[in-house]
């Protein structure tokens, strides 16, 4: 029997590289998506879409226990950062109500990784390297960090995604505008990408780190465009292990880092599947299919054996006909079709 497995956010970056890793597969699921938007191109990949509104509408979890109603859901994956908060803190109640799986880390990893401070702060307690780091209304912390670091700095939202929100502060005019600026930005030491930057994905089970894949990549607008994977891409795997064990994490995690001094000083943790986590598939390891496999029928996960080389991420194209459009969301709606246009040689 396929297990049915749901994933929210079928319209985010996120949610749709989960819906690829599912499809590429060699084993078969019941994939079924939830977005609040009906034209969300990750409906596309699914047998059955639902509507499900953004997590801060108050008939959230109404409608999210509608759906486990009607569907005998056997995992759910979170596709949306949004989202996050809301499942680690409803985890166990979803679980024993529905017998169901929720890929989610507990609440407090949640919280640190969804805060740069936070994420800074569990670093430094925890005898890791960390990037030095202040809130900008803390303007006695920042006296001190002003000791400790020269120009230029960077200040970005605590709970920023995609680079969205950052700015560098090359001098003593744009530090006045962020230590003015009513959203309380974090503060933190310029990290140079001489030595590029990195994108680390793992997963724990019973806090053991038992797979993990480092690339280096290149961003456009925030986004990871392109990766790479050669032997200079691993060395600092057992740091990162490490961190993720000291974390507590519970199933799939990514690290954001660059080189500083020689050593790795992270930025960046996201207590989910990441936007690189397909592009781990052409490496050799598709880290989706991994953790479910673990969950579901008890497979246990072994470090993989990778491939060296380059992802160059392209845009691709669906088609949907109107009458398509219009029927996805009947009640006896078969599966929607479409059609895909990727590249060609």
């Amino acid at each position: 029997m396929m297990n049915n497995i749901l994933v929210t956010g079928a319209g985010a970056l996120l949610g749709q590289g989960i819906l690829r890793c599912l499809q590429s597969s060699k084993l078969k699921y019941n994939i079924f998506t939830a977005d609040p938007s009906p034209y969300s191109s990750g409906h596309w990949l699914g047998v059955k879409p639902f509507l499900l509104p953004f997590v801060s509408d108050k008939n959230y979890q109404q409608k999210l226990e509608d759906i486990l109603e009607k569907v005998n859901i056997d995992v759910i994956f979170v596709g949306t950062d949004v989202e996050l908060p809301f499942f680690s803190e409803n985890k166990d109640y979803l679980e024993k109500k529905y017998n169901l799986k929720v890929i989610v880390s507990n609440a407090k990893v949640i919280e640190i990784a969804n805060d740069k401070f936070k994420t800074a702060s569990f670093l430094k307690e925890n005898d890791c390297f960390y990037p030095d780091s202040v809130m900008a209304n803390d303007l006695e912390g920042l006296k001190e960090f002003r000791t400790r670091n020269d120009f230029p700095y960077f200040a970005k939202p605590v709970d920023g995604a995609r680079s969205m929100g950052l700015v560098k502060i090359f001098d003593e005019e744009d530090l006045q505008k962020v230590i003015k600026n009513p959203k309380n930005l974090v503060i933190q030491e310029f990290l140079p990408d001489t030595d590029g930057e990195f994108t680390t994905g793992v997963l724990v089970t019973k806090g053991k780190c038992k797979a993990i894949v480092s690339l280096k990549r290149d961003l456009r607008d925030g986004n990871t465009y392109r990766t790479y994977r050669d032997k200079t891409t691993t060395i600092h795997d057992s740091y990162i292990k490490e961190v993720a064990e000291k974390l507590n994490v519970e199933g799939p995690c990514n690290f954001q880092y660059r080189i500083k001094n020689s050593k790795p000083i992270i930025f960046e943790i996201n207590g989910r599947y990441s936007g690189t986590t397909p592009l781990r598939m052409f490496y050799g390891f598709n880290e989706v299919e991994a953790y479910l496999e673990y969950l579901v029928n008890g497979v246990k996960i072994a470090q993989p054996t990778l491939k060296e080389g380059m992802v160059f991420r392209t845009f691709s194209d669906l088609f949907i006909e109107n009458d398509e459009l219009e029927n996805m969301f009947a009640k006896n709606a078969n599966p929607p079709k479409s059609i895909y246009y990727p590249y060609k040689k």
